[in-house]
């Protein structure tokens, strides 16, 4: 069923179970923006979670046109009035924030644990003009939707998304052939 399909079901009957495929369909994609303004996978996921009773709510009462885009307004407004309350009360505050050296200390944490991305770059510059952008406009700039991504380079939907699906399999050729799995790695 498409998302227009399970909302206008869940709207008819008004029982959590039949939003249950929507949540998670995007469960993947909610975590990802929530770790974006909260920081920590804990945290994360506790928003994620936080958010279906809230999808609940907003479904029953608004009419939802572009499930994506409303959602991930729905995912950032949530996370910026956690933290918006957070700053409020001190006693919610990560610890890190109580701490001044925990913050030197946070840097070398993030900075041993960041991904190195450069091979990604390389790769993503070799593609060919039209799937660079839908790949950057898609993965990397806010995730717009396919009709967006449409409208902003003047192609069709089914040209955005040929693109997409062809620069995801040239990206993952250019870094197979840089990083080869070992046969003990694969499964």
């Amino acid at each position: 069923m498409t998302d227009r399909e399970l909302i206008d079901q869940f709207r008819r009957t008004r029982r959590p179970g039949d939003l249950l495929p929507l949540y998670g369909r995007y469960a993947e994609l909610m975590y990802g923006w929530c770790l974006r303004y909260l920081g920590t996978p804990q945290r994360a996921e506790d928003a994620g979670a936080e958010l279906f009773p809230v999808l609940l709510t907003k479904l029953a009462s608004h009419d939802v046109t572009n499930y994506r885009a409303w959602l991930q307004t729905l995912v950032r407004n949530h996370c910026l009035m956690q933290l918006r309350r957070e700053k409020r009360d001190p006693l919610r505050q990560t610890r890190g924030s109580l701490m001044h050296s925990d913050e030197l200390l946070h840097l070398r944490e993030e900075a041993a644990e960041a991904p190195d991305t450069r091979a990604l770059h390389r790769c993503l510059r070799r593609l060919a003009a039209e799937q660079q952008r839908c790949i950057r406009l898609f993965y990397l700039q806010e995730g717009l939707s396919y009709r967006d991504i449409a409208e902003q380079l003047a192609l069709s939907v089914g040209q955005v998304r040929s693109h997409l699906q062809n620069g995801r399999r040239n990206l993952k050729t250019c870094l197979e052939s840089q990083y080869p799995l070992d046969k003990t790695d694969s499964p």
